[in-house]
């Protein structure tokens, strides 16, 4: 099982201090003793507040849905401070101008909020099958196959490419999620000088 601990990193443009922790396997088991892959992290968010933070998250999530990710909403609590959605993105097994759908990869996603903290969950990832059907479209065969798998017979290069794409693709996000957050209280601090100027 690997962990990985990153630590109190100190962003200089708004003195803004977060502490947060990352880890791509975690010791949850699933049922065939395989450990799960989950990013989580809780980020200390100072002198922001619940609804700020809850309002930032429910549209980060929704700037998800293009074209080649489709996200929706599973659950939005603004008293208890939680939105759930669910995730899918497309993976490839060949790029460039030829590229040929290979499958889609289906996630949840789970951000709860507290005055001056946020915490995000990305877990229970999973392939999904797609082949050519006799219209040379790609379809959904209804195979599945959890990420966590290490073996895919017959193709184990593209699997562990598909690994990869997750990964980058679930990293990429997590920074884009922490900009998002504070964003517009940044915006509306610059408006407030400009206006007492």
């Amino acid at each position: 099982m690997v962990k990985l601990w990153f630590s109190c990193i100190v962003l200089a443009q708004g003195l803004h201090t977060e502490c947060w922790t990352q880890v791509p396997a975690s010791s949850k088991e699933t049922d065939k003793g395989i450990d799960r892959i989950e990013f989580a992290s809780v980020v200390i968010a100072d002198s922001l507040s619940k609804q700020f933070l809850f309002k930032n998250a429910k549209n980060w999530v929704m700037l998800l849905n293009h074209h080649d990710e489709k996200t929706s909403i599973t659950l939005e609590d603004s008293i208890g401070g939680r939105v759930f959605g669910k995730s899918l993105f497309f993976v490839y097994s060949q790029t460039g101008i030829l590229k040929k759908v290979s499958g889609t990869i289906n996630y949840n996603l789970s951000i709860e909020v507290k005055d001056n903290k946020y915490r995000y969950r990305f877990s229970d990832f999973v392939f999904h099958y797609f082949k050519q059907d006799r219209y040379y479209n790609m379809v959904e065969t209804g195979k599945t196959k959890p990420l966590e798998d290490t073996e895919a017979s017959g193709w184990q290069k593209l699997w562990a490419q598909h690994k990869s794409t997750t990964y980058l693709k679930i990293h990429d996000q997590i920074n884009a999620m922490k900009i998002k957050m504070v964003e517009k209280q940044r915006i509306a601090a610059e408006e407030k000088v400009e206006i007492e100027w």
